[in-house]
């Protein structure tokens, strides 16, 4: 079918659809249906693919994932192969879901959570609704060794090292202020002073993210 991607396989054995191209018909919080070839799929779909959709009516790609579990057949859709590689690792994981792996990837661009990882940042990681400590743990232990070669193309050395209660706090506090855990995560990245408290950590933050001067 023209706009269907050819079928391959993952390494973790589930069918995959390369991409679906076509014309997008509608979208709700949850994904979006394509009009491909005067069929309807629905693909569910991470915050950030969403955002980055063009309007209804226009053409659009998603790079895809068809998941099989015995009577469902599931898609879910990506902005781009890497961001759907990384969704194929974190759904190798002990106990995490297509669906888990979908919330992770609306909380963190892949970059952010190559870091995370990188950092053993759990913290992070248990800020995401329905991952617990040890589902977290799960994550950076089995993902580590097979996110090595995506952390050699990520800056992980940006700033000094921060230690993990003054970046929680600081975390903490700019979500007080409004922001998401993925918006206040990005924003600490990359503070250079020297031994850095919470204060410090905040106002780097709000002008990366625009809130001071």
């Amino acid at each position: 079918m023209e706009g269907v991607g050819d079928r391959l396989r993952d390494d973790e054995g589930g069918t995959l659809i390369d991409y679906v191209d076509g014309r997008l018909e509608e979208r709700s919080e949850e994904g979006a249906v394509i009009d491909v070839g005067g069929l309807g799929v629905f693909l569910y779909l991470t915050i950030p693919t969403l955002q980055k959709l063009k309007g209804v009516g226009e053409r659009v790609r998603v790079y895809s994932y068809l998941h099989v579990k015995e009577d469902l057949l599931q898609l879910y859709g990506f902005s781009d192969r890497r961001e759907r590689d990384i969704f194929l690792k974190l759904t190798s994981v002990t106990g995490i879901g297509p669906k888990v792996a979908i919330t992770v990837l609306s909380a963190y661009d892949p970059d952010s959570f190559i870091r995370i990882v990188a950092t053993e940042d759990l913290d992070a990681i248990t800020a995401i609704s329905g991952i617990g400590r040890k589902s977290g743990q799960r994550i950076i232990l089995e993902l580590k060794e097979k996110l090595a070669p995506m952390m050699e193309e990520v800056s992980l050395s940006a700033g000094v090292d921060v230690a993990g209660d003054v970046k929680r706090e600081a975390r903490d506090a700019l979500k007080g202020l409004g922001y998401s855990t993925s918006e206040a995560t990005y924003a600490m990245e990359g503070y250079e002073g020297e031994h850095p408290g919470v204060e410090d950590i905040v106002r780097h933050a709000l002008k990366r993210l625009g809130g001071a001067q």
